[in-house]
């Protein structure tokens, strides 16, 4: 439902062509949605269909034509009905934390190497933000104007910019706290050859959780 309505936001302040979008959705919006060629056009097509938006060609030398697309009164309408409706709860589906929760059943070895691969792409997520981030604001700057509308997607790029930052230090203190516990996945592989008595009790990591959480858990 989003795609539609990221559609008729971004047409809701200048015509675009189908790769605009693309390339909009792959740049700002990639912070917080992913969307795919094959997903934008058969949009484009439902949204003039219900007569959200309009086309029309613009004629090219040499190239083929090309196809504008711009919001009408009725999708201005709609996307303003969805922007004053209370906002849906977030499904969180996150693939990575999915295996993390399951990774006692690799060796602690391989879990610090997925971490640390996985920390490594997120950095490159960073830099890539930051890198789009910059060149927008160099061309406000050389604009010299201010708009709501880059008011706004400021406080997104913000927030994006927060998250990976949030996710690579979760990466950095995890990987420090599997390598501190690693002798749990020894534990666990021979368990049956341990006399009782030399199991790894809760009190004996208690602290590294401790500093782990930090005042995460405090009110």
């Amino acid at each position: 439902m989003s795609l539609k309505y990221g559609i008729l936001g971004f047409l809701s302040k200048w015509e675009a062509t189908g790769y605009d979008l693309k390339k909009e959705f792959d740049d700002f919006m990639s912070i917080f949605w992913h969307s795919h060629l094959s997903q934008i056009y058969p949009e484009l097509g439902r949204l003039e269909q219900e007569e959200y938006i309009t086309s029309c060609l613009l004629p090219q030398t040499g190239k083929p034509d090309k196809k504008i697309y711009a919001i009408t009164d009725k999708g201005k309408q709609e996307l303003i009905t969805w922007l004053l409706s209370p906002p849906e709860a977030p499904k969180l589906k996150d693939s990575f934390l999915m295996q993390v929760s399951f990774m006692d059943n690799i060796p602690a070895s391989e879990v610090i190497f997925q971490l640390k691969a996985y920390q490594k792409e997120r950095e490159q997520r960073l830099a890539k933000m930051k890198h789009i981030f910059q060149e927008r604001w160099e061309s406000i700057r050389e604009r010299n104007v201010m708009k709501s509308r880059i008011l706004m997607s400021s406080a997104v790029v913000r927030r994006g910019l927060e998250q990976e930052i949030q996710y690579i230090r979760w990466c950095r203190d995890t990987i420090e706290l599997v390598e501190s516990c690693s002798a749990l996945w020894s534990q666990d592989t021979d368990k049956s050859d341990l006399p009782e008595g030399e199991y790894i009790r809760f009190s004996d990591v208690e602290p590294l959780f401790r500093k782990y959480y930090g005042n995460l858990m405090e009110d």
